[in-house]
């Protein structure tokens, strides 16, 4: 789950760390991986925020709850209200809606079955459906040409 502050984080659920699937360097060596590949396409993330947590613990940074998202309005000192957060499942939607973010859905990984498809029941209110993620970037983009001469102007 990916959302957009000032500039874009990343939010994961990672489970297999409490279950003892993988460890922490494994972790972070597939967060390098993610953050190269993402640079040599000229993106980026700057930062990334796990829950290493079961079920089982009962946390509050565990989706569907928003202590991930909490957490980032907290590090960066912003509101989330209105911010675009996107994801392939209803837990991630529902934890960035619980947080004050704008939920988008991506017909990708989790959510792949409903192309074609009503989307799945449940949805918060006024989630938005895009293909995939490259859609989804477009959205962001064509929603910033809209709201830069706004800005200019006010």
């Amino acid at each position: 789950m990916f959302i957009k502050t000032t500039a874009p984080q990343s939010v994961s659920s990672q489970s297999g760390l409490g279950r003892g699937l993988f460890d922490v360097a494994s972790l972070n060596a597939m967060h390098a991986k993610m953050l190269k590949l993402l640079a040599a396409k000229g993106g980026r993330i700057d930062a990334i925020f796990y829950c290493p947590h079961t079920a089982e613990d009962d946390c509050h940074c565990r989706k569907p709850r928003p202590g991930l998202f909490e957490q980032i309005g907290l590090r960066f000192g912003v509101p989330l209200r209105g911010v675009p957060a996107v994801g392939d499942s209803l837990r991630d939607l529902q934890a960035g809606a619980a947080a004050g973010c704008e939920p988008h859905l991506v017909l990708t990984g989790k959510s792949e079955p409903y192309r074609g498809m009503a989307p799945p029941e449940g949805l918060p209110p006024g989630t938005q459906v895009h293909r995939d993620l490259s859609a989804f970037a477009d959205f962001l983009l064509a929603d910033s040409a809209e709201a830069a001469p706004q800005q200019a102007s006010a």
